[in-house]
């Protein structure tokens, strides 16, 4: 599990851990003065030695290891709200996938309705889900989940020259679809955003808005996948395509 820090740091430092990993690795991991760490600056990666476990964790940083290297595609999930541990689900395996950002959609068929604190709570709770999946899987960064936004919001956030890709059940008997295979042929872009429907999927007002501000309505195949399946199977494609979920050196 990594540690990440706020600031750039270097070999010899000694630096103090985050509240909430200081807890976690007092109460939790049972850790003791003396004992191993690896913390992440400023997406550099060390090794430490724990000098003082008390409120606030303190280690040094005693030699810089070899970074994981993130993925060279920015991957960007719009992902319609949905119940329950669905979304936590998708965010934390999104996280896992190599994405960059993940944007909670609010979207025309989706049940969850957010909004005022409740909103910033559920943000809060997801963005929680975010940092342990990239701390234990290896990231060296953490993913940012953004605030409740609007399809037309979140498309005009996108950075410039961004692939937008929305796999559709509908996109197959329509004249703009393709086959996810035809869309992943074309050349890798740098930055790529995928947009899942809710529960109920994209309306077709919505596919269109999708299609207007260049986004590719693709087609997963013949089956109606779950949106936690549909936004899993979707990131791994690109991921392996575009990204580096194939193991090839990039």
């Amino acid at each position: 599990m990594r540690f990440f820090l706020e600031n750039a740091a270097a070999v010899g430092d000694e630096v103090t851990l985050s509240a909430a990993d200081s807890r976690h690795l007092r109460l939790v991991l049972r850790r003791a003065v003396g004992d191993k760490i690896t913390v992440v600056a400023a997406n550099r990666v060390f090794a430490a030695e724990l000098t003082q476990v008390g409120e606030r964790v303190q280690a040094r940083l005693t030699a810089e290891l070899a970074a994981y290297s993130e993925a060279p595609l920015e991957l960007i999930l719009l992902q319609g709200l949905a119940k329950g541990e669905r979304m936590e689900i998708v965010i934390q395996k999104a996280v896992e996938l190599g994405v960059s950002r993940i944007v909670p959609l609010a979207l025309e068929r989706s049940v969850v309705k957010l909004s005022g604190e409740k909103a910033c709570a559920k943000r809060e709770r997801w963005q929680k889900i975010a940092d342990a999946a990239a701390k234990q899987c290896g990231r060296t960064r953490l993913v940012e989940v953004a605030p409740v936004q609007s399809l037309d919001e979140a498309l005009r956030e996108l950075p410039p020259n961004c692939r937008v890709l929305l796999p559709w059940e509908e996109a197959a008997a329509d004249p703009r679809g393709m086959a996810m295979a035809d869309a992943l042929a074309e050349a890798a872009p740098a930055a790529c955003a995928v947009i899942i429907g809710p529960e109920g999927g994209l309306t077709a007002a919505e596919a269109r808005l999708a299609a207007a501000a260049g986004a590719r309505l693709v087609t997963l195949g013949r089956r109606i996948l779950r949106t936690e399946t549909a936004a899993i199977a979707a990131l791994a494609l690109v991921m392996y395509q575009w990204g580096d979920l194939n193991g090839r050196e990039v």
